[in-house]
């Protein structure tokens, strides 16, 4: 089993351990941990808000191991706000569509031999012609296989969490919804992968 670098290009799983008050989680692993540049973006636009500030503050202290990644979506957009202009509401999406589908995007990690993951909550992400260093992994299973493996004493509790959110600064509108309860989608690489610490 090979290690993986762990691949974000859906603001979900950040937004869902930010609700939990867990983004410590993602340095658990020990991986480099690429995010689009519109993800991050989206992630850290309104610095009014406290999700965008703490996001903000633990990706930028935190490189490495966390990367950036440009595509020419996120690039145009940032070039929009620049002069003014408002970014475009799926901005996060295309830039998602973009890095995937790119030589210069997620071919670019996955030209090697080495396993990429992607985590991702977005239900819409789809993956054709699934290359065999790929591997899949949802925020639900993120969870679960940290508790398999000691990182936390309860993915449920977790999980719970970020559907009722409790911890200071969050509202009911921050609670978030799983399409994969309960196990999550887990779908390693066909050369053999693995995220866990």
């Amino acid at each position: 089993m090979k290690r993986c670098t762990f691949i974000l290009p859906d603001a979900g799983p950040i937004n869902s351990l930010w609700v939990a008050d867990q983004l410590e989680l993602l340095l658990a692993i020990d991986m480099s941990i690429v995010v689009v540049d519109a993800v991050y973006d989206e992630l850290t636009s309104d610095l009014s808000y406290l999700k965008d500030r703490e996001v903000k503050a633990f990706i930028d202290g935190n490189r490495p191991p966390f990367i950036v990644a440009d595509t020419d979506i996120g690039v145009m957009e940032r070039s929009k706000r620049e002069i003014g202009h408002k970014p475009k509401k799926n901005a996060g999406e295309l830039a998602m569509v973009d890095f995937i589908t790119s030589e210069d995007g997620l071919g670019r990690y996955l030209s090697s031999d080495e396993p990429v993951a992607i985590l991702f909550e977005d239900a819409g992400l789809r993956i054709f012609n699934k290359p065999p260093n790929l591997h899949l992994i949802s925020t639900v299973a993120f969870l679960r296989g940290l508790e398999q493996v000691g990182v936390i004493a309860s993915a449920g509790d977790i999980i719970h969490e970020m559907l009722n959110p409790s911890k200071p600064g969050r509202r009911p509108q921050d609670a978030r919804k799983f399409t994969d309860l309960p196990n999550g989608v887990d779908d390693q690489a066909a050369i053999g992968s693995s995220w866990k610490p």
